[in-house]
C-alpha cells in the first residue's frame, strides 16, 4: 500500500477527467507546460480519534494544473473538468492506504476527500494563449489503524 500522499498522486493520475496532464502529476514541482500538473501537500494536522483511540488526520493539498485558457470555451471545459474531479474524487472514500510513523507501518483509510477554491492562480507567461495554471484544494481525511480492538 500507499501513503496518503502517494494515494492522492494515484487517484488524480488514473483519474480520466486529469487525461490532458501527459505531462503528468509530479510532487512539490510543477513544470510550466499546459499539459502538467504539481502536487503539493501541507503536512498531516490530527482532528481526532475513533473511540478506541485510533487517530484521524487530515491533509491539505494544492494541485496546480496548466491548461489552456485563452478562450472562454477553455474556460468552461476547464472548470467542467474540476467539478468532474470533485465528483471523482468523493467516489474515493474507503481507499486503503498505510502510513508509517515511530517506525512502523500502519494501515488506514481515506474517509472524505473535498475539493475547494479551483481557480484561476496564474499565467504563466503572461500570455493566455500559452496556457493558464489553475490552483485547486483537496482535503483528505483518513484514520490509521494504531490501536487493535
Amino acid at each position: 500500500m500507499m501513503n496518503v500522499i502517494e494515494t492522492v498522486k494515484t487517484l488524480l493520475t488514473e483519474s480520466n477527467v486529469l487525461d490532458a496532464f501527459n505531462g503528468g502529476i509530479h510532487v512539490d514541482y510543477t513544470e510550466a507546460a499546459d499539459s502538467d500538473a504539481g502536487l503539493y501537500s501541507t503536512g498531516p494536522v490530527k482532528i481526532g480519534e475513533d473511540v478506541i483511540g485510533n487517530p484521524k488526520y487530515r491533509m491539505n493539498f494544492q494541485l496546480y494544473t496548466g491548461l489552456r485558457g485563452a478562450l472562454d470555451y477553455d474556460r468552461q471545459i476547464n472548470s467542467d473538468a474540476l467539478v468532474a474531479l470533485t465528483y471523482y474524487l468523493d467516489s474515493k472514500r474507503g481507499t486503503k492506504i498505510s502510513e508509517t510513523a515511530n517506525g512502523k507501518e500502519y494501515d488506514g483509510k481515506i474517509l472524505k476527500v473535498t475539493t475547494s477554491n479551483a481557480m484561476l492562480y496564474d499565467i504563466p507567461t503572461g500570455d493566455y494563449n500559452d496556457g493558464v495554471r489553475y490552483q485547486i484544494q483537496i482535503a483528505v481525511e483518513y484514520k490509521i489503524r494504531m490501536v487493535t480492538d
